[in-house]
């Protein structure tokens, strides 16, 4: 019989463990603060050019990308925000969705393929692989 291999969905999730949540709430907000600081940097490239004289046009378009960049940051800080406080809330030793990943699966003649689409997971403990299930 023969078999063919497909891709399928691998659920990858995570037993929250106060050394997981410090990991991702310090490397969030490094994220943050990593854009803060990149915005800081743009506006005051902007300020110096405007206070040399720059060209009213190219001061413009600057200026206009600028205010795209800063909204946009506000965005990402609001759901980075939302998933600070949802990592807060995760009782330690509950288990989380934490990723989604494609894994390849064999696919042969009689097979439930509704099972097969239904995912493998992967359970993770502090970066730990503790469980694979649904192989």
């Amino acid at each position: 019989m023969s078999a063919i291999e497909i891709k399928r969905p691998v659920a990858v999730k995570v037993i929250m463990t106060e050394a997981f949540r410090k990991q991702i709430l310090d490397e969030t907000y490094e994220t943050l603060n990593r854009n803060e600081n990149t915005i800081s940097q743009a506006e005051a490239m902007y300020e110096k050019t405007k206070a040399n004289g720059g060209d009213a046009v190219v001061l413009e378009k600057i200026n206009k990308q600028l205010e795209i960049e800063k909204a946009r940051f506000q965005e990402l800080k609001k759901e980075m925000d939302l998933k600070i406080q949802a990592f807060k809330s995760v009782k330690e030793g509950d288990e989380i969705a934490f990723r989604i990943l494609e894994g390849p699966v064999s696919v042969k003649e009689g097979d439930d393929m509704h099972q097969i689409l239904q995912g493998a997971e992967i359970v993770l403990k502090d970066w730990k692989v503790v469980e694979l299930r649904g192989c």
